[in-house]
């Protein structure tokens, strides 16, 4: 079916979700008063200072009403935030103010959200295109849907952070590379980069691991299989690693370039091992566990927040609300390592899915790996890429459990409660979200 159809089916599914989250959800849809407020202060302190001054670095501070001058910041610079990465909301502050950036802000990451849905549902169409019978526009949608209402997703609509800007850019390189475009590709790498320098990071780290054991193990005639593009070129292959590596490049000389004119003698943001987990007082520091919570959705404390053992022990109500809150809780969980297997399976049967799965596999498993009380303390920003990993996942299984149904159309019937009851879970486990995400 034409690509057309889809980008309509895609269009009214986003704007029923978006008109139904806007209804019934406690959060809403749009930014959260502290998000709103940290975004505004970090574009008006680049735009009463100057956009290159401090080479670009700004501030990550939710206060209101508060001197946003440069001698008032001094030492308090955020050097994990560039104003690169807040380009789109430079522009809406710089020439409507704070009341544009507020009401036009949400609704561009909003835009950029469905973007990435339907990237991600065209690209797993066509993974699944050969290893399918389901039709391409039932496979599409599903993708769609599950990508766009998974929790991950939607904390991204309400405070979002710079990895939907890293995935859509992503993205965009991988297509190009599969168009034979390298240096479209290399840019929109760079790009991407930018925007989420770690990200962009862990997969240059996982490209360049590839390159080099394959090297090492004289298998390397048959890594390009890993390469976007499958380029075959050892020139190309460093070149797409080093277009990822660039921009991290970047942004640590800029602060080695910041301390070394003594322009600022400290910042804010936390240490290296303290985002580890390993800095001598680490209280949100969960461990493996606790950096895979993510899956759930919400953490499960969530469940319990206001929640004191007076009115556990007295009000049924309560025990009721929290029991089913942890139940919510769990069953995303489960459903999230059905789709972790769904989308090895997939992986293994496509090329197409290894190139667009692999690297993003690889760097959330970076970060669980060794940003474990980063990722027990923010459950959003990281997970997003989740989001793709699970649409994938989860479609697959969905395709070849139809595939073992010896009718089609029985098949198409289970499916389509099955495939409701996983939408309807994660639009529970959104509505569980807290103002902190």
């Amino acid at each position: 079916m034409r690509f057309s159809i889809r980008l309509l089916a895609y269009t009214l599914i986003f704007l029923f979700y978006i008109a139904f989250m806007e209804a019934y959800a406690p959060m809403g849809i749009f930014w959260l008063d502290w998000h709103g407020q940290r975004i505004y202060n970090a574009v008006e302190f680049l735009r009463l200072n100057g956009y290159l001054n401090y080479l670009g670095f700004t501030i990550w501070d939710s206060c209101q009403n508060c001197s946003l001058d440069a001698n008032s910041w001094k030492e308090s610079l955020y050097l994990s935030k560039h104003a690169i990465s807040l380009f789109p909301y430079i522009l809406i502050n710089h020439f409507g103010g704070k009341e544009y950036l507020l009401a036009y802000g949400p609704i561009f990451d909003h835009f950029v959200i469905f973007l990435c849905s339907c990237l991600i549902a065209e690209l797993i169409s066509k993974s699944l295109n050969n290893i399918s019978n389901l039709p391409i526009f039932f496979i599409a949608t599903i993708s769609f849907s599950l990508f766009l209402l998974s929790p991950w997703t939607y904390k991204m609509l309400i405070a979002s952070w710079t990895t939907p800007y890293f995935l859509i850019l992503f993205l965009f390189g991988l297509i190009s590379f599969d168009n034979s475009k390298f240096l479209s590709g290399c840019f929109f790498f760079m790009l991407a980069g930018l925007f989420n320098y770690q990200f962009a990071a862990a997969i240059a780290v996982f490209y360049f691991l590839i390159f080099v054991i394959g090297f090492l193990l004289k298998k390397d005639l048959y890594i390009y299989q890993y390469f976007p593009g499958y380029f075959q070129s050892s020139h190309q292959q460093i070149q797409i690693i080093s277009s990822l590596a660039l921009p991290t490049l970047f942004i640590l000389i800029s602060r080695i370039i910041l301390f070394e004119s003594h322009e600022i003698m400290s910042s804010s943001g936390s240490s290296l091992l303290f985002r580890i987990g390993i800095s001598g007082n680490d209280i949100h520091n969960g461990g493996i566990l606790g950096a895979l919570q993510f899956l759930g959705g919400n953490r499960v404390t969530q469940c319990l927040a206001g929640a004191t053992f007076p009115n556990l022990s007295a009000d049924l109500s309560v025990k009721i609300e929290i029991f089913n809150c942890i139940l919510s809780t769990f069953s995303m969980a489960i459903v999230s390592v059905i789709s972790i297997f769904g989308a090895y399976f997939l992986i293994k049967k496509s090329q197409m899915a290894r190139n667009i799965l692999l690297p993003l596999a690889f760097s959330l498993v970076l970060f669980i790996s060794i940003l474990q009380q980063s990722l027990s303390v923010h459950l959003m920003g990281y997970s997003f890429i989740f989001s793709a990993l699970y649409s994938a996942g989860l479609v697959y299984v969905i395709s070849s459990t139809y595939e073992k149904i010896a009718s089609q159309v029985l098949g198409l019937v289970f499916a389509i409660p099955s495939i409701f009851a996983l939408l309807l879970l994660s639009i529970r486990v959104s509505m569980l979200t807290g103002s902190n995400g």
